[in-house]
């Protein structure tokens, strides 16, 4: 690719919040109890682990200074709160998981408030959600739903949210796989 056209590419954006490395640690040890359990899926990196907030999809490369900016804006309006991670489940469901997730059974309005603001600055940039915002950790994802999400306790993982994070998703086809850049980052009040 020539750097002409490296420069009007679009790039693959998401807001999200960046874990700490004893949060990773802690859920990439969820995983490893839900592989030796037996449970095929195909499971992240733990190096990707993080919460999604707002997935942006493609943005053209001259739009991508502007998602920053609206990164600021956001966490100047949000405060910082922690959350409890304390359970395992899946999309759609744990019957037939597909997204296997630690996640939150009580997200709480601070959550959910900080969703919202995400998601209407970015709203205000001409972009759209579809699905409402799940106080979620993907660690694995399954091709072919053959049998439910086997029922594991999990300790509480406190997730303390303190900034913003908006990344790029590159994907690498040699390895069938993507990693996560991370491109700005802003603190939360």
């Amino acid at each position: 690719m020539s750097a002409s056209s490296k420069a009007t590419a679009a790039r693959r954006l998401f807001v999200g919040i960046a874990l700490d490395a004893a949060v990773r640690a802690t859920c990439a040890a969820v995983a490893q109890r839900l592989r030796a359990a037996g449970f095929a899926a195909i499971y992240e990196d733990p190096a990707k682990l993080h919460l999604t907030l707002a997935f942006l999809g493609n943005v053209a490369a001259p739009h991508c200074n502007e998602s920053a900016v609206a990164l600021g804006d956001a966490a100047a309006r949000c405060s910082r709160f922690g959350i409890v991670l304390d359970k395992l489940d899946a999309f759609p469901h744990a019957r037939r998981p597909r997204v296997v997730y630690v996640g939150a059974r009580a997200g709480g309005p601070a959550f959910h408030a900080l969703a919202e603001t995400v998601r209407n600055v970015y709203r205000s940039r001409g972009f759209t959600f579809k699905d409402d915002c799940v106080a979620h950790v993907t660690i694995a994802r399954v091709k072919e739903s053959k049998r439910p999400l086997p029922m594991l306790e999990i300790a509480p993982i406190r997730l303390e949210i303190a900034a913003l994070s908006l990344f790029e998703s590159i994907v690498d086809p040699d390895k069938n796989t993507s990693r996560y850049a991370l491109l700005s980052q802003d603190a939360l009040r």
